[in-house]
């Protein structure tokens, strides 16, 4: 019985500021936002960068990097945890939601690559007459054919219910797996053969890029479990959830001995060229990004949280939504500085013309943020329409053990 005093809120008010509601406001947002940067884009093409001869890859192509490492490492760890490993009690339940992710992502990627193309809708040239021998061509097709398959895949999981559908859909998985490996290297390959550039050309560059892509997809993958759940936590869950904390901390510290490594293989024989490439990434005019934004709040502090709080859960969303966040540098710092190395090796040569596109120096311009924040919004919304769709979004429960449960888990992590 409800008293005079008492105020009823309606129930619609009380759902205006949940999160999903907030991220649809974000989203569209951004999308009006960024769809000047897409206008200038297309009307003064690619004179509304800040790119030019020397440095012709910058933001754009850094964030395509990140996007591919995302999609392809989280659906690589999952794919070997479930169909390889026999992670079948948990991890599966997260199928449709993390393709859905990936289709996402890979879309995001494929709007920046575009767009930082001189002619983004000749793309289909590469398709129809294919020059084999270049790594762009290879890095393309392999695109092509790893969305065909993410989208098969993602169909079966929709509209597969026979034996037979479901089989196909297993050895679909199984196909990602050599697909998506032969992405990252092609993609770090095309790096890698960049004789211009020292700091790129290497062999180990498509191994490193694999490594990361595995470390951020492994972020990805905690990331979802523990903050888009919408199963029951038990203690199989959390289980779950522990091990892939232990596995992404595994992997931070391979990580980050293999970055040290590399570094001291460059720095040691001071050949002047990779030498000073390097040292302009740690201690150029970016220094922060990479000390600060990557080692400090993307390698140092996770590995913190995953050391101390190996049994809390929320922890480990925590360290792997912070991972995410901040694992652009490690694209920035390879792309950008290895760039702008020429003005220091090539003085002469920088120093005797002057004009438009001929700086060796780089920030990314307003249009070019824009750009970006466009092919995140688009994401985002994206997302969510399938997050609805799909019946993604956890139901409300008036169930009171339910309630129980949920919370003896949170007094078990906030221990």
């Amino acid at each position: 019985m409800t008293t005079a005093t008492e105020t009823i809120v309606p129930e619609s008010k009380k759902n205006l500021f949940n999160p999903i509601n907030v991220f649809w406001f974000i989203g569209v947002i951004g999308l009006l936002i960024g769809s000047y940067g897409i206008y200038l884009r297309f009307v003064h093409e690619l004179r509304i960068t800040n790119l030019g001869s020397y440095i012709p890859w910058g933001l754009w192509i850094a964030t395509y990097e990140y996007f591919v490492w995302l999609e392809v490492g989280s659906l690589l760890i999952f794919t070997l945890l479930v169909y390889v490993f026999k992670w079948h009690k948990v991890l599966p339940k997260l199928t449709r939601q993390l393709y859905l992710t990936a289709i996402v992502i890979l879309a995001m990627a494929l709007i920046l690559v575009g767009l930082d193309l001189g002619h983004p809708f000749r793309f289909w040239h590469v398709l129809a007459s294919p020059q084999w021998g270049s790594l762009m061509t290879w890095m393309i097709w392999l695109h092509v054919i790893y969305l065909i398959v993410l989208l098969a895949k993602m169909a079966i999981e929709i509209f597969g219910h026979s034996p037979r559908v479901k089989n196909i859909g297993t050895w679909l998985s199984y196909l990602s797996i050599p697909l998506g490996i032969a992405l990252i290297v092609v993609a770090g390959s095309v790096f890698g053969v960049a004789v211009a550039r020292p700091l790129w050309q290497s062999s180990a560059l498509p191994i490193y890029f694999l490594l990361s892509s595995l470390v951020v997809g492994t972020g990805l993958l905690a990331f979802q479990l523990v903050w888009f759940w919408t199963g029951e936590r038990d203690e199989v869950y959390r289980a779950t959830a522990q091990r892939l904390g232990q596995l992404l901390l595994g992997l931070l510290l391979i990580g980050l001995v293999v970055a040290a490594l590399g570094g001291i293989v460059i720095l040691y024989p001071d050949v002047s060229a990779q030498a000073e490439a390097l040292r302009l990434t740690l201690f150029g005019p970016y220094w922060w990004i990479y000390w600060v934004f990557h080692i400090g709040l993307g390698v140092i502090v996770p590995i913190a949280i995953l050391l101390t709080h190996t049994r809390s859960v929320r922890w480990i969303g925590v360290a792997a939504g912070l991972l995410i966040l901040t694992f652009i540098a490690v694209p920035l710092n390879i792309v950008i500085p290895s760039q702008l190395i020429v003005g220091l090796l090539e003085a002469p040569l920088v120093n005797a013309f002057t004009g438009p596109g001929l700086a060796a120096s780089y920030f990314p311009s307003t249009a070019e943020w824009l750009v970006t924040f466009f092919a995140l919004s688009f994401g985002l919304l994206v997302f969510l329409v399938g997050y609805h769709l799909l019946g993604l979004r956890p139901q409300p429960t008036n169930n009171v053990a339910s309630d129980n449960n949920n919370e003896t888990l949170i007094q078990e992590q906030e221990g």
